[in-house]
């Protein structure tokens, strides 16, 4: 508990001091060029800023990462766990990474949201990556060339879905909506509230979860252990909903059928209150459009409801 406490201190003070957003423009190796046919992520994200060291600021804005575990989590997702050493690497809850890969043959950047947690990262330095299988290079060649051992480089980025609460800010309760691969930076958000409560953070304690996850199958529901395990550990603090759109459910109770309905948004947002709520969106465009505008309709404000869409 100790060294948790110790950690979780060293991890806010990160937090706070020693990290920086910049806009500065990336200067890429000869390999992570991107072509008139391969920069999809990086313009789409042009406007997106970047995070840098602030106290070594001559780093490079990448840092290098050594694949140390790959596996199937679904028929669709791969699943990858990153070595990174480099110390001023640091990120936070909901944040994405830029996704070098270091193949010639693949010259496309790829964009890709971190599923682990801010306070876990700082003990053993690994990064965990979900990724949906695609005909797009950096995800196709993760699903069929990447091995054990290949180097990429990583450079973090994304500030729309931040989850980072501070011992200063006023208590807000959250309420998280996710399709599909779109769980990942909201699962680093739900491990990172973990970890608060865990390291028995005092003034973590009034924030209250809630989870509405969406997808096709079953088996496309990633992470649903570990989403259960944590319900379970704290269930005053954590609860979930499972969907599942595409196939008969109706006999397993562990899941509801179907998609997630303005009934299910009402009931949380009623449970919670508009005034004291923030709500995560991350999924298909379509269905952030749908829950916003129904969001909105039950009184949330605009400036509550963050999201962050995928393509």
């Amino acid at each position: 508990m100790l060294r948790s406490v110790r950690c979780l201190k060293e991890l806010l003070k990160l937090s706070k001091s020693s990290t920086k957003i910049t806009k500065k423009q990336v200067t890429l190796a000869p390999f992570m060029m991107s072509t008139k046919h391969g920069s999809d992520h990086l313009e789409k994200t042009s406007n997106e800023e970047r995070t840098s060291n602030e106290e070594e600021r001559t780093n490079p804005e990448y840092s290098e990462a050594e694949v140390i575990e790959l596996n199937d989590m679904s028929p669709t997702v791969k699943r990858l766990l990153l070595k990174v050493n480099d110390q001023s690497f640091i990120f936070k809850a909901g944040q994405w990474v830029d996704f070098y890969i270091h193949d010639p043959t693949v010259q496309i950047v790829g964009g890709y949201s971190i599923s682990s947690e801010p306070f876990q990262f700082l003990y053993n330095r690994v990064l965990e990556l979900a990724v949906k299988f695609s005909k797009y290079p950096p995800a196709f060649w993760t699903h069929t060339q990447c091995q054990i051992g290949n180097k990429v480089s990583l450079r973090v980025g994304g500030t729309q879905i931040i989850y980072d609460p501070q011992p200063s800010d006023p208590h807000y309760n959250v309420l998280l909506i996710a399709g599909g691969i779109g769980i990942n930076p909201l699962l680093s958000m739900i491990r990172h509230a973990n970890s608060l409560k865990r390291a028995q953070t005092h003034w973590f304690s009034p924030v209250r979860f809630q989870l509405l996850y969406s997808a096709s199958t079953r088996k496309e529901l990633i992470f649903q252990d570990d989403i259960s395990e944590i319900v379970n550990n704290f269930p005053s603090v954590f609860q979930s909903t499972l969907f599942v759109t595409q196939e008969d459910v109706s006999s397993d109770n562990k899941y509801t059928q179907g998609r997630i309905q303005d009934s299910h948004l009402a009931s949380a947002v009623q449970e919670f209150g508009s005034e004291n709520l923030e709500c995560y969106i991350c999924g298909p465009p379509p269905m952030i459009e749908d829950m916003e505008s129904s969001l909105l309709k039950l009184n949330m404000k605009p400036e509550n409801v963050h999201y962050e869409k995928w393509w």
